[in-house]
């Protein structure tokens, strides 16, 4: 952030705040800086915003404070700021519940406005590197593939060493890299998906402008077990091979395209599902709302417990292929003998809104919401609000927007139980799942 109004200053980072950031103090004007941990003494470029804030990035590091991994076992391309793929790249593991946990529970405090009798005292559930199952990279005009660098939208230099992707996908980036140029100089965005083991590779390349590439069939899917190119619209140009893979979670099967939503981590789709059931209440009976469904990954939980009570499931998804898995894995699992489900593809708000919903206060017993990153919306809420519903199990991965909407719901619904489980280790990212209950 060097540049017009930039000054170096040295900061004691006190904590990190929702964001990413460490806190610290400038001549008395708190500084967020990025790339810094509590207990850092930095060297840090910063630029007022306004009278009582700076902002900027760590420039060096005078003294590491206790969270702060030894030089030599940072991620070469995030010490030299090549690359921006995760945002917490020198943490310790073994501080991650520590840091995640006090942002969480900071974000309730100063955003929700929730104290410490509000909130249940969290469990962390922790991952190992190299989790990903679904990445996002691009392909710059020059042939370079990787990560943008921090704060840019450029890629630096080709991806290399990465502790966030799978190791068998790290084997197959110079194959990935042969198949994209091969198609001629392009700029685009790559999604992929893996199945758990990396046996599977699946590829998306969205071309950033035309002109077309070299058909896909003049150049072979390479590294790919199945791989498609849409123009910038979304329009498909071209595709060779499957566009979906089977993976298997929590005993259970999961037909996901290549982009749908799906949660990202190998190492805790387990973990997630059995949070999912030990926190769901059995109440009888059991009507229960999938907001945000993607695929189904939390629908089938949902139907796990209505089959055992005698209920059913409504699970609302609006992207067109998450919407269209939900469909085929409600298909195969009715096979299975869960038959109480249906899928609605819809927005919540709209979905809420229309006369699909029961006019009952009461038509739903139990609610679990995954929203995006923006969290719930007012109208969602309030929606939540009316209903009533005796349950509600929020998930979130941005603390901030979680905390707005708990705090909003405090006065109907009371936290009885949240787990924080590192679905993205290396980042400042945690996904928190809270089961609230109605108040009488």
């Amino acid at each position: 952030m060097s540049g017009r109004g930039a000054a170096r200053h040295e900061v004691s980072i006190e904590r990190v705040v929702p964001g990413g950031e460490g806190l610290g103090r400038a001549g008395g004007v708190v500084a967020l800086v990025s790339g810094a941990l509590p207990g850092d003494r930095v060297a840090a470029e910063l630029v007022p915003e306004g009278k009582r804030l700076y902002r900027g990035r760590a420039v060096a590091i005078l003294t590491a404070g206790p969270h702060r991994r030894p030089e030599s076992e940072i991620c070469p391309r995030a010490a030299d700021g090549s690359c921006g793929g995760c945002d917490w790249p020198a943490a310790r593991r073994d501080s991650a519940a520590a840091l995640k946990t006090a942002l969480v529970l900071d974000a309730l405090r100063r955003v929700g406005r929730l104290e410490g009798a509000d909130v249940p005292p969290p469990r962390f559930v922790s991952s190992p590197p190299n989790y990903r199952l679904r990445n996002r990279l691009h392909l710059d005009a020059e042939g370079r593939l990787g990560f943008f660098a921090p704060r840019s939208k450029r890629v630096v230099r080709d991806l290399e060493a990465c502790e966030i992707v799978s190791k068998p996908f790290l084997e197959r980036l110079p194959t990935i890299r042969e198949t994209l140029l091969a198609l001629g100089p392009v700029e685009a965005e790559l999604s992929t998906l893996e199945d758990r083991e990396g046996e599977r590779l699946l590829g998306e390349l969205r071309l950033a402008r035309t002109p077309r590439p070299k058909p896909a069939s003049n150049v072979g899917r390479g590294a790919f077990e199945g791989l498609r190119v849409l123009d910038p619209d979304g329009r498909v140009l071209f595709e060779d091979g499957p566009s979906a893979v089977d993976l298997l979670a929590g005993g259970a099967s999961f037909h996901v395209s290549v982009s749908s939503f799906f949660q990202g981590n190998r190492f805790l789709l387990d973990a997630l599902l059995e949070e999912v059931r030990e926190a769901l209440p059995a109440v009888r009976p059991f009507r229960a709302l999938d907001l945000y469904a993607g695929a189904g990954f939390l629908t089938r939980p949902l139907l796990e417990i209505a089959a055992r009570a005698e209920g059913s499931v409504t699970a609302v998804e609006v992207d067109a292929s998450s919407s269209r898995d939900l469909s085929e894995n409600l298909r195969r699992w009715e096979n299975e003998g869960f038959r109480s489900a249906r899928a609605v593809r819809s927005t919540a708000e709209a979905f809420l809104a229309s006369k699909t919903l029961p006019e009952s206060v009461d038509s739903f017993d139990v609610v679990v919401a995954d929203p995006p990153r923006a969290g719930l919306s007012s109208d969602v809420r309030r929606s939540l609000v009316r209903m009533r519903p005796k349950a509600l199990l929020m998930i979130s991965c941005d603390p901030p927007t979680l905390a707005r909407d708990l705090g909003a719901l405090r006065e109907a619904y009371a936290i009885e139980r949240m787990t924080l489980l590192d679905l993205f280790p290396g980042t400042h990212h945690v996904e928190t799942v809270a089961l609230l209950a109605r108040r009488t």
